[in-house]
């Protein structure tokens, strides 16, 4: 089959992962940026490379793509800063776009984090220097998302407490499991289960900064080394930032490729990246889960490249905390058994704040050296869980042109907004919960409450008897009574 000599073709993918027993020997993220990109160039000249997208991370640099241009020998490139917000999938987009409209010849993405040297080198009374450019430096292009930025919280939640992301994931989790009519115990279990399964990956992944494996039993409850932090979640649950991680994808087209003697083996073909930008705060959905987000993506993947999300071979859902995963799986319509992960999960292989993706993209374009893996589908979250996409990667070009689908309006219709309202007096129904600990000790339940007048709100309550109802027993669809931003159940 001939291939049109634009068609984009990722030829290069890299990631490091470092654990420095002394913390003066790490590396800050731009460095491990660095690291991965040489890794992705391989025998290929830094000069090469004339686009190059970052994203932004904990370390608040100014334009990272340039400082890595400037130390891979690509001081003229052009940058781009995806700021939190901006999926890592819509930077591997824009990247393929850059070579396929001819633009551009060799596009680089990066990202990284040096959170671990950070904390460990604090522990130590020391400072984690970093490089910082000079004043008025900036990124010729920075991608930015106003709505996301204005839109990700309501009021309501944060005076009820909501600060900590895994909060806001438990309660989706909570709206999640209820729909699935399974009960408290029974969905511990089958959290407790698939985060094994996660674990038994992850020690089998040399870049994961958990490999010593975990029972079902050792991740279901609480103990002083594994915490509850927002119930059903402990924290062997929740995703790890303190990871030193970088990782780099190299992209060009078919017929530089040609041109630069990669050899066929060493391609992979992105064949289609679908998106969802619809940002609603949690509270304020109608379901807290989303779940026709991704089941959207799911058929537009279907309906434009012929592939069954159900029956692709290769797999990588975003696992930041559990919902995602189980929220996906679902809507892709997966087939229970099947793993869920290449890496392991961010809680074992390590969650970069915002370039988990591109180690889940490397391990899948790994993965499809293996004849028996034609295609791979890896999701990707922004947020919580406002934003959803997935990009389809594979061993061979596909039959129609790379494209990118945002399917924002789709999702929008079929998931659309209910108002929010801070300080609601009367009575309601629960739609979700959760049960946040400060250490050992429960500190506050948090509930999103459905009114009678058909508007929404969130309450907390510190009494410990309520509290430890929540924790036996489902309290998703009772009756409260709601006021000065607490609750009670009637």
């Amino acid at each position: 089959m001939s291939v049109d000599p634009s068609t984009p073709v990722l030829i290069g993918w890299h990631a490091v992962s470092r654990r420095d027993r002394d913390p003066r020997d790490g590396k800050e993220a731009a460095a491990l940026m660095v690291d991965a990109a040489r890794g992705a160039l391989g025998a290929l000249p830094g000069l090469a490379v004339d686009w190059i997208g970052a994203t932004a991370g904990l370390t608040r640099y100014a334009d990272p793509a340039r400082l890595v241009g400037e130390r891979i020998g690509a001081p003229s490139a052009h940058t781009v800063l995806a700021h939190i917000g901006i999926m890592q999938h819509t930077l591997v987009a824009a990247a393929c776009r850059a070579v396929q409209s001819g633009r551009h010849r060799l596009a680089l993405v990066v990202g990284a984090e040096a959170h671990y040297r950070k904390i460990r080198l604090a522990a130590a009374g020391l400072e984690a220097q970093v490089t910082v450019q000079d004043e008025g430096v900036e990124p010729d292009e920075s991608m930015r998302s106003p709505q996301f930025d204005a839109d990700m919280s309501h009021p309501a939640e944060t005076a009820a407490g909501l600060a900590a992301t895994p909060a806001y994931y438990a309660l989706i989790d909570s709206f999640w499991r209820s729909q699935q009519g399974l009960g408290i115990d029974e969905h511990r279990d089958r959290l407790a289960a698939l985060y094994a399964r996660f674990a038994e990956i992850a020690a089998t992944n040399p870049d994961a900064v958990r490999r010593s494996g975990y029972r079902a039993a050792d991740l279901r409850d609480p103990t002083a080394a594994n915490p509850m932090v927002a119930f059903p979640y402990t924290k062997l649950m929740v995703t790890t930032w303190t990871v030193d991680q970088g990782c780099a994808l190299l992209m060009t087209t078919e017929g530089y490729a040609d041109e630069f003697g990669v050899p066929a083996q060493a391609r992979r073909y992105p064949v289609i990246a679908i998106e969802s930008n619809h940002v609603v705060p949690v509270s304020g959905r109608t379901r807290l889960s989303q779940p026709a987000s991704m089941r959207i993506i799911g058929e537009e993947i279907g309906r434009r490249t012929g592939l069954d999300t159900a029956t692709i071979p290769v797999l990588d859902l975003y696992s930041a905390f559990p919902a995602p995963v189980l929220i996906g799986a679902q809507a892709l319509r997966v087939p229970q058994g099947r793993d869920l992960t290449l890496t392991g999960g961010m809680s074992f292989a390590g969650g970069p704040l915002n370039s988990y993706v591109l180690h889940a993209i490397t391990a899948a374009a790994d993965r499809l050296g293996d004849p028996a893996a034609q295609s791979a589908l890896i999701s990707c979250v922004s947020g919580l869980y406002t934003k959803q996409a997935a990009l389809v990667l594979a061993a061979a070009p596909g039959h129609t042109p790379f494209d990118t689908v945002d399917v924002t309006d789709a999702v929008a219709d079929a998931e659309p907004a209910i108002p929010v309202v801070v300080d609601a007096v009367g009575d309601g129904r629960i739609v979700a919960y959760t049960v946040v600990f400060d250490g050992e000790q429960p500190e506050r339940a948090i509930v999103v409450v459905d009114l009678a007048d058909g508007r929404r709100t969130v309450a907390r309550s510190h009494d410990q008897q309520l509290m430890a109802t929540a924790l036996a027993q489902d309290i998703i669809g009772a009756t409260v009574t709601v006021g000065d931003g607490l609750f009670a159940l009637a």
